[in-house]
């Protein structure tokens, strides 16, 4: 398939040099505050010190796939397409789920101001770059979409566990890590060149993170008394899983055709 190797690789080098710099000044100059809050609830100050690093490190690692991805575009390599995409799925990553505890501590969201043009970047490098069907892009867009949650709801027991210890959270924490790297793997899949083995790993992570993730969504619904953040993860997969068992649906939107 004929990629636009020239729009690819300069959004490439936009993304990239956005993501190391963007990350770098934000949390150069938001880290100690983040963890100073003194309105953060019990557990945001363990995510701002521990996983927003973790979070940088993802948002810079994507940021440098991005400018080698920019070299293969700019040079017409076959591999520039795939390595776009992994940097687009790290980037994303790195620059949702910290939003939410900088929020919880009263604090603005700052790695929006990165977040949503990636989210741009994402659908300019699917359509006009890739000449993916804004089908199969919709459908991998769902798919990253899961990867996210499912982090998300990981690093969010994590936190639970640290800070009151619910044996609950215990039980089921691993496995939505479990869940978010097979979402991770099966995106970057779904994106390129998906195979049976895509879909066989897309079923089993949005099987299992409905299995783990239902359960933990009602428990802290009926703790908070209103809609649990824990819900985003299993509602995902549940549409996720629709779209992917409905009959021809996965034949339809993964196969080979432009946009």
């Amino acid at each position: 398939m004929e990629r636009n190797n020239k729009l690819g690789g300069i959004v490439a080098l936009f993304a990239g040099l956005m993501g190391i710099i963007g990350h770098f000044v934000i949390f150069l100059n938001w880290y100690f505050k983040g963890m100073a809050a003194e309105a953060a609830e019990p557990g945001c100050e363990i995510l701002l010190e521990y996983i927003n690093p973790a979070m940088a490190d993802l948002g810079i690692l994507g940021g440098v796939i991005f400018l080698v991805s920019a070299y293969g575009f700019f040079n017409k390599k076959s591999w520039a397409f795939l390595l776009s995409v992994i940097g687009i799925v790290l980037s994303l990553q790195g620059a949702w789920f910290i939003n939410v505890p900088f929020m919880a501590g009263g604090l603005p969201p700052v790695y929006f101001t990165i977040f949503w043009p990636f989210l741009i970047i994402f659908f300019v490098i699917m359509v006009p770059v890739g000449k993916l069907s804004w089908g199969r892009t919709m459908f991998g867009f769902l798919a990253g979409m899961a990867w996210v949650f499912c982090m998300m709801n990981g690093i969010a027991s994590l936190s639970r566990i640290i800070t009151i210890g619910a044996p609950f959270f215990s039980l089921v924490q691993r496995l939505h890590w479990v869940a978010m790297l097979g979402w991770g793997i099966a995106t970057v899949s779904i994106l390129t060149k998906p195979k049976e083995w895509t879909y066989v790993l897309g079923i089993t992570a949005g099987t299992l993170e409905l299995v783990v993730g239902i359960p933990l969504a009602i428990v802290t619904a009926q703790e908070l008394g209103r809609f649990s953040l824990f819900s985003l993860a299993p509602i995902c997969c549940l549409i996720l899983l629709v779209l992917m068992l409905w009959p021809g649906m996965w034949e339809k939107v993964t196969a080979p055709q432009t946009a």
